[in-house]
């Protein structure tokens, strides 16, 4: 079986400007309209202060009640180029407390743009599986926001 990296890469590419896909990326009224793996999972958020060094805080609920919080850390916030964060789910998740590293670099490409997700330092291959089976359907759900 060849080695899988513990990292997640995702693209997708969206007929909008790079300046409204990084608002839909970072503003919290649109991120509640599309930051989830899908429309089953309301996202709630708790905490944004965008700038470098600023923290956040999502709370993730399932349709059976079940809740998770992620938070982290914005490290660079490059408008509308690039966004860099650290992100950690909290208990009882069950990877809280790992500290990994999220990348979304917008590149603009004709009239839209691809973006391009970059998550790294999981642990071990389950907790890098289940990130990226989120990452690939929660990407999608962003073009009912840029319509």
């Amino acid at each position: 079986m060849a080695h899988i990296p513990l990292t997640v890469t995702a693209r997708q590419r969206y007929d909008a400007p790079p300046d409204l896909v990084f608002r839909a990326f970072t503003e919290p009224a649109l991120l509640t309209r599309w930051f989830s793996p899908s429309a089953d999972v309301a996202i709630e958020v708790l905490a944004h202060d965008l700038r470098p060094t600023g923290r956040y805080r999502f709370r993730y609920r399932q349709a059976d009640g079940e809740t998770s919080v992620v938070t982290g850390q914005f490290c660079e916030v490059s408008r509308p180029r690039r966004l860099v964060c650290t992100w950690t789910w909290e208990p009882p998740d069950a990877h809280a407390g790992i500290e990994t590293l999220l990348t979304i670099d917008l590149v603009p490409d004709g009239e839209g743009t691809l973006v391009s997700v970059t998550h790294e330092r999981f642990p071990d291959q389950k907790s890098r599986d289940r990130h990226d089976s989120g990452w690939h359907t929660t990407l999608p759900r962003l073009r009912q926001v840029l319509r």
